[in-house]
């Protein structure tokens, strides 16, 4: 509270003007030493605490014989009068509620108490409202303002997602942090609009901070989609092997209206053999006995006792079928036992969409996957092959192998296994080869993926889309027809030193650019 009033006599007439306003501390002069007494008694001297000031007040003109302090409790209130002074309703320490009185602001030195209570009634903060309109205006100059940095290019929404997605630990964006909270992207937002920091670079950043927070609700929700589908996966398989879903790239999900399946399944007019005439007699079905599927099929055994390929691209296999009296541990049953590799389904940050990765070291010649889907008719892998040229993709593998016309294809846009997602390479690290089993047609093999060399974990899968024709791919160049004089414009992204440019070989009558040339 401030010092004692000069004229204690003016206090008087305040007091009379003002009956409810009373002083932290009173003088009381009196001539009657009763009275005196009995208001001793009545008010409680009470030490001053640090920090809590009083003033003293004079009851009358004569001269002070007392002085008495009281200590302020609480501020219960505030109010304006029309003259526009400011009051603090106390409550004193020690007081019942009914002594309560109103003291002007100015006589109030307990900042503490005054704190508290405008903590307790923000709205009757005169300081507060202002700067709630103030806040309130601001903000919406600062969305304005937001609004209008916010016009992110495509190469901000790709950097964006890849900042989001990014399973390395990328937390910095040119020395700035990412990954702020919805509070840190406040202020910073507040900062750069009320410093008027517009520079380039931090507006770039703010719009940057803005992008990933609404991206990340996406990626959360694209991450319990992918493990969903993994999870069907691996229900399919049985879990043999183990197959991952990963996506560091994009927010791209699952692929609508595909069916994970294990083998090939008859489309409409199709039907899949499965059982064979004859078999082989063998016991053991070790490497160079001429009574086994292989030689007695007029070519070779093609596998070692370790279940490695040793015969060159475009040798026929035949495996031990149904009939042979070998068990399924047989050497001569590498496809029909499964793979055994673990992979994973993944997203390529080169643009081709999925691709697959092996998750350990897979050593030359190893089997690695079939390659399934829906077995169709030539008639309709003809109409299949205008859509999906459409389109921009194709997943029909003719059944061509014998050099005859195609009379099946092999059809996985819709059904197939890990396979539908391996990519081309004019430069494959895989091998496609037509194997017999069970299913003896010349015209329906099964199509068996190969190493054709040691191939390290991390590293993906690749096979030549052109080896799905007729042809040798060694053998082909750009002006050459291909089956079914289908036109498939792909451009080839693989990346190899021998690249095509194209993933498959043009009609003759198709006119090519002087960049798809082939050397």
């Amino acid at each position: 509270m401030s010092d004692i009033h000069d004229d204690p006599s003016k206090l008087g007439d305040m007091e009379a003007e003002r009956p409810e306003s009373v002083a932290l501390s009173v003088s009381v002069i009196s001539d009657d030493s009763k009275q005196d007494e009995q208001l001793k008694k009545k008010r409680k001297s009470k030490k001053k605490p640090d920090g809590y000031k009083s003033r003293k007040r004079s009851r009358s003109s004569k001269p002070a014989a007392k002085s008495e302090e009281y200590e302020v409790e609480m501020i219960i209130d505030h109010k304006t009068d029309e003259e526009g002074h400011e009051f603090y309703l106390v409550h004193w320490k020690g007081w019942s509620d009914d002594d309560d009185s109103w003291v002007p602001v100015e006589d109030c030195e307990c900042p503490a108490l005054i704190a508290e209570f405008y903590q307790r009634n923000p709205d009757k903060n005169p300081n507060a409202v202002e700067n709630k309109e103030k806040n309130t205006a601001e903000s919406a100059q600062l969305q304005s303002y937001i609004e209008g940095i916010l016009k992110p290019a495509n190469e901000d929404i790709d950097l964006a997602i890849q900042l989001v997605c990014s399973a390395t630990d990328r937390h910095k964006l040119n020395g700035f942090k990412i990954h702020f909270s919805n509070e840190e992207i406040n202020k910073y937002a507040f900062m750069v609009y009320r410093k008027k920091q517009k520079l380039i670079q931090m507006e770039k950043n703010l719009m940057m901070q803005l992008l990933t927070r609404d991206f990340r609700q996406r990626r959360v929700d694209q991450l319990a989609r992918l493990k969903e589908w993994e999870d069907e996966i691996n229900e399919a398989t049985q879990g043999k092997p183990p197959v991952k879903i990963e996506n560091n790239v994009d927010l791209d999900e699952p692929p609508v209206g595909f069916t994970y399946v294990t083998q090939c399944k008859a489309g409409d007019g199709v039907v899949i053999p499965d059982d064979p005439l004859i078999g082989c007699e063998c016991l053991d079905c070790i490497d160079g006995r001429k009574t086994c599927c292989g030689p007695m099929s007029g070519t070779q055994s093609a596998y070692t006792k370790a279940g490695r390929l040793k015969v060159p691209v475009g040798t026929p296999i035949y495996e031990c079928n149904s009939r042979c009296k070998c068990g399924p541990e047989c050497p001569n049953r590498v496809v029909q036992r499964g793979s055994k590799l673990k992979l994973c389904i993944f997203r390529t940050s080169n643009g081709c969409g999925w691709g697959v990765k092996a998750l350990e070291t897979i050593r030359k010649n190893s089997f690695v996957i079939e390659y399934v889907g829906e077995i169709i008719t030539n008639e309709e892998a003809e109409k299949r092959g205008v859509q999906y040229d459409s389109e921009g993709r194709t997943y029909l593998f003719d059944l061509d192998f014998n050099d005859i016309d195609c009379v099946y294809s092999v059809d996985a846009a819709h059904q197939g296994n890990v396979a539908h997602f391996i990519n081309h390479s004019c430069d494959p690290n895989l091998a496609v080869f037509a194997m017999w089993a069970n299913c003896m047609d010349p015209n329906m093999p099964r199509l068996a993926l190969f190493a054709q060399r040691d191939i390290h974990a991390g590293e993906e899968l690749t096979f030549d889309y052109a080896s799905s024709k007729t042809e040798n791919p060694q053998e082909k160049t750009a002006a050459n027809s291909v089956a079914k004089e289908v036109t498939v414009k792909n451009e080839c992204r693989c990346g190899a030193a021998n690249c095509r440019k194209i993933m498959f070989s043009l009609p003759e009558n198709q006119v090519i650019a002087p960049f798809l040339k082939v050397d």
